[in-house]
């Protein structure tokens, strides 16, 4: 029973951990022919590296809270199965434990731009004309992938799994332990939290990378628009999944 409720779920968080991963890798485009003056670029660098430094915290304090959240209840649940010697408390506490542990996938492999881009442009040499512009370039793509990495965990498609994910732990508790107190107590729990941790997700970088994007925008200038990307997904759907696509 819980081998047959673990396994189609860790795909399906894994896949959508590899989509946030892969949506992240984008190629640095040059800035062309009609590249900005050596004090435009400075500019743009300064207001880049700025917007970057000023969205690190509240991006570490959003990662490392909800992570640190999930394993505690992961840890918690565990060592409470293992622990108590009543059939239906151990059954609560060992699938919960197992829900739980499965809030830590998307964390733990897809990556968060935001938390690292400011340090990343920090450390990139800009003491001449030619590292100014490969600086900016940098810095551009940085700012992109933070906010599309935003967009992308906001999507429609994490709150399905958000709340399959939860509604089938309380399922395996209701149906297969004979549990449904617990087992719908711990379905709205589970989607309670997973929908807190996709709302409280700092959106700094989609506002940022706006502004940036903006022409003529009078903080930056006529900042270069980069080409549109595409990203893929895997939408779960009724009786399997979709490959789904968009551009940002």
């Amino acid at each position: 029973m819980m081998t047959n409720f673990v396994r189609p779920h860790l795909a399906l968080l894994v896949a959508s951990a590899i989509t946030l991963a892969a949506s992240s890798t984008r190629a640095e485009a040059p800035l062309g022919a009609a590249s900005p003056s050596d004090a435009e670029v400075t500019r743009r660098i300064a207001f880049l590296q700025a917007r970057l430094d000023s969205g690190t915290a509240a991006a570490n304090r959003w990662w490392y809270g909800w992570y640190t959240g999930w394993s505690a209840l992961t840890v918690g649940q565990g060592v409470l199965a293992l622990a108590v010697t009543d059939p239906g408390l151990r059954a609560d506490a060992a699938v919960g434990a197992v829900g739980s542990s499965l809030g830590l996938i998307p964390l733990g492999l897809a990556p968060f731009p935001a938390r690292h881009a400011a340090a990343d442009l920090r450390a990139m040499p800009g003491s001449t004309p030619e590292e100014r512009k490969l600086k900016l370039a940098r810095g551009e793509r940085l700012l992109r992938e933070s906010a599309a990495s935003e967009v992308l965990r906001r999507k429609w498609f994490n709150h399905v799994l958000c709340g399959t994910v939860s509604t089938s732990v309380g399922l395996v508790l209701a149906l297969g332990y004979g549990r449904p107190v617990t087992g719908a107590l711990s379905a709205t729990i589970g989607i309670a939290l997973s929908e807190a941790q996709i709302f409280t997700m700092p959106t700094t970088a989609i506002d940022d990378w706006n502004e940036y994007s903006k022409e003529g925008g009078e903080r930056v200038g006529r900042a270069r628009r980069p080409a549109p990307s595409f990203s893929w997904y895997v939408a779960p759907l009724a009786g399997g999944g979709a490959v789904v696509g968009g551009a940002f």
